[in-house]
């Protein structure tokens, strides 16, 4: 259950930082056309908050109970540890995975290389070793 725990807070902490990143995107693309086509130019900026803290949080939330779930049904804990972390190999596959959405992004919005990157660090961070340092308290 620990595990589960760290997972849903790690996730929570996630939903956190995505919501601060989707907030500032909806602000810069605004008033591009993509946009507008989408959502209608009467709708304030404050209510397109709500569906994306209220989507972020379930989300995050919901992956970090299923990275919980797979810490503990795989028995990670008992692993090596290595730089603070429970488990370095659980770490260093989660550092892996949180680079897969980078080449998409920097090919598809490369003006946010820094915004992807800080995303996908705190993803590696957040996942990678503080749910496995929380689930081993």
């Amino acid at each position: 259950m620990d595990a589960l725990i760290a997972g849903w807070a790690a996730g929570y902490g996630m939903a956190l930082v995505t919501m601060a990143a989707l907030t500032f995107l909806v602000t810069r693309l605004r008033d591009t056309a993509l946009f507008q086509r989408r959502v209608a130019r009467e709708v304030p900026g404050a209510l397109l908050a709500v569906p994306i803290s209220l989507g972020a949080m379930v989300g995050w939330t919901m992956v970090g109970l299923v990275i919980g779930a797979v810490y503990r049904a795989g028995g990670l804990e008992t692993q090596p540890d290595a730089l603070g972390s429970p488990s370095a190999p659980f770490t260093a596959a989660l550092v892996i995975v949180s680079l897969f959405p980078l080449p998409p992004l920097l090919v598809v919005a490369g003006r946010y290389w820094w915004l992807w990157l800080a995303i996908s660090a705190a993803f590696a961070g957040l996942f990678g070793w503080l749910m496995p340092v929380l689930a081993s308290q």
